[in-house]
């Protein structure tokens, strides 16, 4: 899906720009093929041996017409946007090089209970509409021939569960 540059979008905030409006849409009927969760690992400082703590970055759609979608909390996990692959790897190496440890990481999940239903159906789009007519971009309901995922934020990083 194309990005495109957002300096000068005059999008209010807490609501989808055009861009991520249209690439939503164009994705709309395609089929799920997989899906992968980019975890964010963020060490504990203090206490090194600790397990990393790890909240969800990104969540990766990939369907059988070739495309994918990446959607993602963003680093400040204030709103939902689109991004892209060359956004999710930059963001990787900033965090190495800022770190000094690989701090994103990619976790297939398509086989999970979760996501498995999903897997060969096709995709349809359900958003919360803003007072303005804009539509809010702090949740989504992706849904596969009635296999709903809600896709929405958490205190950090994102929230993935089923929706009935």
């Amino acid at each position: 899906m194309n990005k495109t540059d957002t300096t000068q979008d005059p999008t209010p905030e807490g609501c989808f720009r055009l861009d991520e409006l249209r690439d939503l849409q164009s994705a709309e009927g395609f089929t799920l093929a997989d899906c992968n969760y980019y975890l964010w690992l963020n060490r504990n400082e203090e206490d090194p041996e600790a397990a990393p703590l790890r909240f969800l970055y990104a969540l990766e759609l990939i369907f059988e017409e070739g495309e994918t979608l990446l959607l993602s909390s963003g680093e400040d996990s204030e709103a939902i946007r689109l991004i892209s692959e060359a956004e999710l790897v930059k963001t990787a190496e900033q965090l190495r090089a800022l770190q000094g440890y690989l701090s994103i990481q990619r976790v297939n999940v398509g086989t999970i209970p979760l996501w498995q239903p999903c897997i060969g159906k096709h995709l349809v789009v359900r958003l919360s509409r803003h007072e303005s007519g804009l539509f809010l971009n702090d949740a989504l309901l992706l849904d596969f021939a009635g296999n709903g995922i809600l896709l929405g934020l958490a205190s950090e990083g994102l929230s993935v569960s089923a929706y009935q």
